[in-house]
């Protein structure tokens, strides 16, 4: 059936605009609700980048860095990948509080929008569109990856945007006209770098098996799509390069090099995922694990397309080859690796499905393109290639189906053999069954979005962001014009410190740095592969990175020496009492001596007091006995470190108990153990903690001369053997008053601060170097007295800047290392741009006539004048 492409470009909009509005509806999404879309990642980190991103526009702050998370975040690096959207202006039409509502109804649009591009594209293919291009939109904006992934906000501009850029590479290599690539390229290069990065490597590919007419037309057709390849590029190098420089600091970006050869799945396992109409992956720790599923029509689309005899041979090689290398892909480590720019894929498996499933809705179009050629055998064949597939996927794949979802698909697949083999007979009416197909198609879709939508479920708000007002108002009330650093006692999620305006400590994203990373470990934070936590904070820790309050909700315990401070609704605040804190401070030149490598964090903070100020042993450790076992053996590799070998599970596999020879005022414990399932740790036998503690210092508080500590591991059992350290630690107040006067007395005085700029006064001594609580970046500029500086990093993390004895005035500018250049080169190739697409007009019509001089033996203007 024939529509006018106006009102197929409107349908393909509006149906997964109208099945989104349901699933907000019916799944009680604000503002039908008071639930979100933005669930895993979406919560723990987006949302709070969101939040930092809402007030730096709100108030006009700088996008260059940040506070708000991490000691200090190059924010134009986490922007150019969570946050660059042009479309996230938008959430500005909006209240604070109403946050996660616009960004669940960014969700929507974006894939509304996914369908339009889509429709877009397919509607360009043919003379006279119908409703095929309904069917192909619908399946693009409504898959299996859509529904699994739409918490990944910041992923769909460049899924949303990628048929415009294949539209764009076709125009290219048969208009002559790459402005279309070009824009829709650097559109999604400008908003995530990462699925773009994806959609080149495919570009490339679409480009090499495209069908030309002749050698000629390849090769400088080639030369035109690297050019305006590059060009865009390098209209997004104001983010590009920035981003680049930044992510190369982070643990992916230090370690690049390609893994060895694996099979993550098999051929069956990757099926049950096509089959898999009702349970869509959101994450999944499993790497061979993939969103395929875009319609049980993909059987269909796939042999029909192999047997259409209007279709080339060598189209039919090309995109067969496509699905191969693409379940290649999905299923070997060294490909799957570079797809994803060649960085690990941390619990999100195969990110770039979506192009496979674009392959297939191509085959399906260009199959229904080509109906007439469809011949009854062709169905029959079609849907018993899909019966088979079916019975593979539940014979032998690791995970099969329910009965349910394999009889479901089976009866689709049924159905739409019988409309097609009725089409191959029935001539007179084949538009009817083309729709009817389509129908079903469309229907198919809109029903298992819904149930995808069901099954990965939503997020509360209220459970999570109930406290926001209650915050606002303590920031407001504690205010008192000087710098300091806040945290929550156990956030939950966990970037709630970035979601209020608290200068924080913790951070949880791709961005992280690996130096800081590491250096919070070996000070005894939690850390994992792009996080950092302010779990495992100590009084000297406290000190050192100037934390003056700590915020509990009502059911939060941790201990703290802090004390009370006042209560903003559900928060509790407690003040940090010691006072004279700074973000800096003048630390002795002996702290180039400092392992800051160690195993063991009290160590570490022994040697960092002892190097920087000349105060030993501020945490006294105890001996601590071999433990006692039970189905496991455990021997002493090295000082509170142990090799096991594990035989079965028990609450009790390890215990260690720790004689208390005399008052402890202040008791911490650390362990390390990647295998221990679960930890208790009791006085006397009263449990005071327990769950999973490994990984951070542990306040346990006083413990009486003569008691016994008892430290119990539950191991997993996961791996045959495996190593625990375990330590603990008496902490030393006196001491800590001497080095709180030490520090207090080289603190650095801030004089002005703002997002990227920090101007102050310090008093240097002989063989002293000012420490700063800041994460080392090439991007920050020092002047000292007026007179530029060096920066240089102590434990390989933190700014430090050498200084003369004497009294100095210190200023600090942030700017984006890379961020010079990147707006020079865009403003640059901006301007190719601009003129090309001025140009290009009056080329075309050159050109134009050109051509018909040629054909038609036009006279020219100097031959008529010679008449």
């Amino acid at each position: 059936m024939e529509i006018k492409k106006k009102y197929l470009l409107l349908l393909s909009f509006c149906i997964p605009l109208a099945v989104m509005i349901a699933c907000v509806a019916i799944f009680q999404v604000e503002p039908f609700g008071n639930n979100s879309f933005l669930i895993i990642d979406g919560l723990h980190q987006y949302m709070p980048f969101f939040s930092i991103l809402y007030d730096k526009l709100q108030e006009g702050g700088s996008l260059f860095y940040s506070f708000r998370a991490g000691l200090g975040i190059n924010f134009l690096s986490l922007f150019s990948y969570y946050l660059s959207s042009p479309l996230n202006f938008f959430i500005l039409l909006f209240d604070k509080t109403q946050l996660n509502m616009a960004v669940s109804l960014l969700i929507v649009l974006k894939i509304a929008l996914s369908g339009l591009t889509a429709g877009i594209y397919f509607s360009s293919k043919t003379k006279k569109p119908g409703v095929t291009v309904l069917v192909c939109s619908a399946a693009y904006a409504l898959n299996s990856y859509m529904v699994g992934y739409c918490w990944n906000v910041m992923w769909l501009d460049a899924v949303m945007i990628f048929p415009i850029v294949i539209l764009g590479i076709e125009r290219l290599i048969d208009k002559k006209d790459g402005r279309l690539y070009g824009a829709a390229l650097f559109y999604a290069l400008y908003c995530n770098y990462y699925i773009a990065f994806m959609i080149c490597i495919f570009a490339v590919i679409w480009y090499l098996f495209y069908s030309f007419r002749s050698v000629r037309q390849f090769f400088f057709r080639g030369i035109a799509f690297a050019f305006y390849s590059l060009l865009s590029a390098g209209m997004a190098a104001i983010l590009l390069i920035p981003a680049y420089l930044g992510i190369r600091q982070t643990a992916s970006g230090t370690d690049m090099g390609l893994p060895e050869h694996a099979w993550q799945t098999g051929f069956a396992d990757l099926l049950t995922r096509q089959f898999d109409m009702a349970h869509p992956v959101s994450h999944d720790n499993f790497d061979g694990n993939a969103n395929l599923y875009i319609g049980m029509f993909a059987v269909f689309a796939v042999v029909l397309y192999l047997f259409n005899r209007e279709i080339r041979l060598l189209d039919k090689l090309k995109k067969g080859l496509l699905l191969v290398l693409f379940y290649l892909s999905f299923s070997e480590d060294i490909l799957n690796f570079i797809w994803h720019g060649f960085h690990n894929q941390y619990g999100i498996p195969n990110r770039f499905s979506f192009l496979f499933g674009f392959v297939l809705l191509c085959m399906l179009f260009e199959v229904m393109e080509h109906r007439d050629c469809i011949k009854n055998w062709q169905v029959v064949l079609s849907c018993l290639v899909g019966v088979g597939l079916l019975f593979v996927s539940r014979k032998w794949a690791e995970s099969p189906l329910d009965d349910g979802i394999y009889g479901a698909a089976g009866m689709l697949m049924l159905l739409y053999g019988l409309i097609l083999f009725v089409m191959s007979f029935d001539k007179r009416h084949r538009k009817w069954h083309v729709t009817a197909f389509s129908a079903v198609a469309v229907a198919e879709l809109c029903v298992t979005a819904v149930l995808g939508f069901d099954y990965i479920g939503q997020i509360s708000v209220p459970k999570f962001f109930s406290g926001t007002e209650d915050m606002e108002e303590a920031v407001d009330a504690l205010d008192d014009g000087t710098f300091y650093r806040s945290e929550l006692a156990d956030a939950k999620m966990v970037n709630e410190n970035a979601w209020y305006r608290l200068n924080a400590v913790g951070l949880f994203g791709s961005t992280a740095a690996d130096g800081m990373v590491k250096i919070m470990d070996s000070l005894g934070f939690y850390t994992g592969a792009n996080e950092y936590l302010y779990q495992g904070g100590t009084p000297v820790t406290n000190l050192l990175l100037n934390v003056r309050y700590i915020y509990y909700h009502p059911e939060d315990q941790m201990n703290t020496d802090f004390a009370y401070k006042d209560t903003f609704g559900d928060f509790d605040v407690y003040e940090n009492t010691t006072r004279g804190m700074s973000i800096g401070y003048m630390i002795n030149n002996d702290i180039d001596n400092w392992f800051y490598e160690s195993a063991y964090p009290f160590r570490v903070q022994n040697e960092l007091c002892a190097y920087g100020w000349g105060i030993y042993d501020i945490f006294e450790g105890l001996e601590i006995p071999d433990p006692a076992v039970n189905g496991c053996t455990a021997s002493r590799t090295n000082d509170g470190e142990y090799y096991f070998e594990y035989e079965e599970s028990f609450e009790d596999n390890m215990v260690f108990s720790i004689p208390v020879e005399k008052d402890m005022d202040d008791l911490y414990i650390f362990y390390d153990g990647t295998q221990v399932e679960n930890a208790e740790i009791s006085i006397n036998g009263s449990v005071v903690k327990q769950g999973d503690l490994d990984s951070y210092m542990l306040p346990v508080g006083q413990v009486e001369e003569g008691s016994v500590v008892t430290v119990k591991f539950e191991l997993k059992g996961e791996t045959p053997t495996g190593y625990v350290r375990l330590s603990a630690a008496d902490f030393n107040a006196t001491l800590y008053e001497s080095l709180v006067k030490i520090m207090t007395s080289r603190a650095f005085q801030i004089d002005e601060m703002t997002d990227r700029y920090i101007s102050g006064t310090v008093s240097a001594g002989e063989n002293q170097k000012l420490f700063l609580s800041v994460p080392y970046d090439d991007g920050w500029e020092v002047l000292v007295d007026g007179k530029p500086a060096d920066t240089e990093k102590i434990g390989s993390a933190f700014l430090a800047v050498s200084l003369t004895p004497g009294e100095h005035h210190i200023s600090l500018t942030f700017t984006p290392s890379g961020f010079s250049a990147g707006w020079k080169i865009s403003l640059l190739c901006f301007g190719i741009y601009i003129l090309i697409c001025i140009c290009a007009p009056v080329i075309r019509r050159k050109r134009q006539e050109w051509e018909l001089r040629k054909n038609e033996e036009i006279p020219t203007d100097d031959e008529l004048a010679n008449l």
